[in-house]
């Protein structure tokens, strides 16, 4: 006959419950009338066992004798109490009245509640779902307080997180005023495209471009990191370009890195704060367009041309450049030098390649990020030989459609994975 309501049962549905009894018959009487109630019970004969059982258990509550063989059930609750995994779980004690002295060190140690031997069926279930109701209760109130300091962390985390994106918005606003205006770009080169796509707000990848003494300086430049780092060290590369050709009159490309290297070395290491030798890569031509002249300097950064084949003339420049034949078309990679804007090589010395264009050739800056994408069926990069072919297979298309193809197909092969990197190409059509 059940002695418990409805309530009740609801309550110590599935619960588990472990008895550490020495005596056969008490603990085989006990567990039958738990499981007539719906538990479900595991027992041990004593303390040494029971302890065991507990750990690999992990029960809902533990009723245990006082004294048992082995192990007394005193030490078994200082045991469970020293627990991590077991240290809240519920403890009644079986006991005597001749122990009822051991039963109060018992309740010292933390004990929850006790019952004396013999007792009343309807006590010990009484005394078990209590236990159980106070133990489900505080569990109810730790996974209330624990949601509280989520939602409060959250709300928290929110707000800063809001004012680290504010900041970042600011900042992209100001990294704006050093980038060209699409309407200057547009002035100094009518057919162009800019494919410019940052991997967070801000940019470590800049472009840069002048018209002075009749020609045009274009440039795209790639320094160490991304985000905020990176931004800030494309502010000082930007400085240093417009010191270079603002301060001293510079307009050949090899000129122009050779003092952007020094203004940004005596920036960087003002108070030795370069400690990381942090730099950009750089990519900068001039554009002659009376005489159809480009010059051409690069700091780990190469130029690509693509022209008719067999139209390629050559002026002045060490014979870096490698060919790419695609139909009727040519495609020249001018290899920019091995050094870096900022790193302290003994020398920095970057050459000056110089090449007639005709008119409809098209020439390409760009940054690592495209070519450094993750990505495709077996999650590599992308690779240059990879973006030349694809730049080649679009001659024909307009400049403005160049640009659309060129973001599916980066799209299309990063898929769901992370941009890895700042992403920079300029085509001109000359």
């Amino acid at each position: 006959m059940s002695y418990l309501d409805l309530n009740q049962l609801k309550l110590i549905s599935m619960s588990t419950i472990l008895v550490i009894e020495d005596e056969a018959l008490i603990r085989e009487s006990i567990c039958d009338v738990l499981e007539l109630n719906g538990f479900e019970t595991k027992n041990e004969p004593d303390g040494e066992s029971g302890l065991q059982r507990a750990y690999s258990l992990k029960p809902d509550l533990i009723l245990c004798d006082i004294n048992m063989p082995k192990i007394s059930g005193l030490d078994v609750l200082k045991e469970i109490r020293s627990n991590d995994a077991l240290k809240h779980t519920p403890f009644i004690f079986l006991t005597a009245l001749a122990t009822m002295d051991d039963l109060r060190v018992g309740m010292n140690l933390g004990a929850e509640d006790y019952l004396v031997k013999p007792y009343h069926n309807k006590d010990l279930l009484s005394t078990i779902s209590q236990q159980l109701k106070k133990s489900e209760d505080l569990k109810k109130v730790k996974k209330e307080y624990l949601q509280q300091r989520i939602k409060d962390f959250k709300v928290k985390i929110k707000e800063k997180n809001k004012g680290f994106f504010d900041s970042l918005n600011r900042a992209k606003t100001i990294q704006n005023v050093i980038l060209p205006s699409d309407h200057k770009m547009r002035e100094l080169l009518p057919n162009h495209f800019n494919y410019f796509l940052p991997k967070y707000s801000i940019s470590g990848d800049f472009y840069w471009t002048k018209r002075l003494k009749g020609v045009t300086l274009i440039a795209v430049a790639d320094c160490t990191g991304h985000g905020i780092p990176g931004a800030l060290l494309s502010m000082a590369g930007n400085i240093s370009l417009n010191s270079a050709v603002d301060q001293f009159g510079l307009t050949k490309p090899a000129e122009i890195l050779t003092k952007a290297n020094e203004i940004f070395l005596d920036f960087m290491n003002a108070n030795e704060s370069n400690i990381s030798h942090d730099g950009m890569d750089i990519c900068l031509c001039s554009i002659n367009d009376r005489l159809n002249l480009v010059r051409f300097s690069g700091a780990n950064r190469p130029l690509y041309i693509i022209t008719k084949q067999n139209s390629f003339k050559t002026v002045s420049f060490v014979d870096t450049h490698k060919e790419l034949i695609q139909e009727e078309n040519s495609l020249y990679e001018i290899k920019g030098d091995k050094c870096s804007i900022g790193a302290e090589y003994p020398v920095f010395q970057v050459d000056e390649h110089v090449f007639e264009y005709s008119k409809g050739d098209t020439i390409y800056l760009s940054s690592d990020g495209y070519a450094d994408q993750f990505g495709g069926e077996f999650d590599r990069k992308f690779k240059s030989r990879r973006l030349k072919n694809l730049l080649l297979s679009i001659q024909n298309e307009k400049m403005p459609n160049q640009k659309k193809v060129l973001i599916q197909e980066f799209q299309n092969w990063k898929g769901a994975k992370e941009q890895i990197d700042d992403v920079t190409i300029i085509g001109i059509n000359l």
